[in-house]
């Protein structure tokens, strides 16, 4: 009996765990996929900036400085000003599409940083005063060069990054000596607070340093324009665009035997009549318009005898004549006159170039 009964309590256990699995709701599965998969994308983004200021402290020997953990949160403008504290190194960051942000360093890592410049070495005694000295200009040229060196470094490693619309292409900017300013330097945005708590000489010294980055702006959305609005725009360029016209005075047919035969000095003929025919057409051959030939001011000129666009006009246009291929009889040219001596004048005269006197 023993053995029957395992076996009908395997068939229960097999028969309930589809069931169980089943019972999850499909969007808390999906809430868990994407729960799992943000956290992976925050581990790589805090790899990147974790290998950003790896890279930036092995440009100063003696500081050996590593990321032990990077937190994120958004923050208004009104709250910015209240978490600075006394001692701070505040410094503005100059970044694309004329952003602003700022660099935060608590004391520690400010004398920490300065020390190392300084001696090569940091002293753990020297970078905990108490109370908190403020930072100098001086202390900002010493570590200008160090927020540039980490702001290049995170551009090239978060440059594939989600985060890189938030955190790349930005340069140190100017210093701060009073955070009451920072309400009306930056704009009024929601900004991105990235903290690295770091490690300093082998872990000796641990302090903080802060990235304040404003939010991307969305891409403003253009409402669509109505009908009346494209339709005036389509009109304003259409009518303005450049039209060449051709004026025919009149039309030849001819064959292409003719045509090779053609020669200079051939004439063709036009009727006169063509100079009150003539038609205006498109460069595609479409007649649009008939005038007259005549001019204006001392240029030839087309006077339109009839407008196609005018209202009431629904005649067909007058079409220019269309005439056989007819050469026009070429006229002989006439001998020059000769020059006859006048019979009055003496031979002498007419010989000699002159009367005798």
């Amino acid at each position: 009996m023993l053995p029957d009964n395992r076996a009908e309590l395997g068939d229960m256990e097999q028969a309930q765990a589809p069931e169980s699995e089943d019972a999850v709701d499909p969007l808390t599965r999906m809430a868990q996929r994407n729960r799992a998969k943000a956290a992976q994308q925050g581990s790589i983004f805090h790899a990147a900036l974790s290998q950003a200021f790896g890279r930036m402290c092995t440009g100063y020997s003696g500081l050996d400085g590593t990321v032990t953990h990077v937190s994120r949160r958004t923050v208004s403008m009104a709250e910015l000003v209240d978490l600075t504290e006394p001692g701070m190194f505040l410094a503005l960051l100059e970044g694309p599409g004329d952003g602003m942000g700022m660099v935060w360093l608590c004391p520690v890592t400010v004398a920490a940083m300065v020390e190392v410049q300084t001696t090569g070495q940091v002293l753990p005694g020297a970078v905990n005063p108490s109370p908190p000295r403020l930072p100098t200009r001086t202390d900002a040229a010493l570590l200008a060069p160090m927020v540039d060196s980490f702001l290049n470094q995170i551009s090239k490693r978060c440059a594939e990054l989600p985060e890189s619309a938030v955190v790349c292409g930005y340069v140190y900017g100017s210093f701060l000596d009073d955070r009451r300013p920072i309400g009306v330097v930056l704009d009024d945005l929601d900004y991105e607070l990235v903290t690295l708590r770091v490690a300093l000489s082998q872990g000796h010294i641990t302090g903080t340093w802060t990235l304040v980055l404003p939010h991307p702006a969305a891409p403003a959305e253009t409402a669509p324009a109505d009908d009346g609005d494209w339709q005036s725009r389509m009109a304003g360029a259409v009518e303005n665009s450049a039209v060449s016209l051709n004026a025919v005075l009149c039309r030849v047919r001819l064959t292409l035997n003719e045509a090779l035969a053609l020669a200079p000095g051939d004439v063709l003929q036009v009727p006169d009549s063509a100079l009150e025919t003539l038609g205006l057409s498109a460069m595609g051959g479409a007649q649009i318009g008939s005038g007259r030939l005549g001019q204006a001011r001392g240029f030839r000129a087309v006077r339109l005898t009839f407008d196609p666009g005018t209202k009431g006009h629904n005649a067909a246009l007058p079409a220019p004549p269309t005439l056989r291929f007819a050469k026009a009889p070429s006229v002989p040219s006439r001998p020059a006159p000769a020059t006859a001596t006048p019979s009055h004048i003496p031979d002498s005269w007419s010989q000699n170039g002159g009367a005798e006197g």
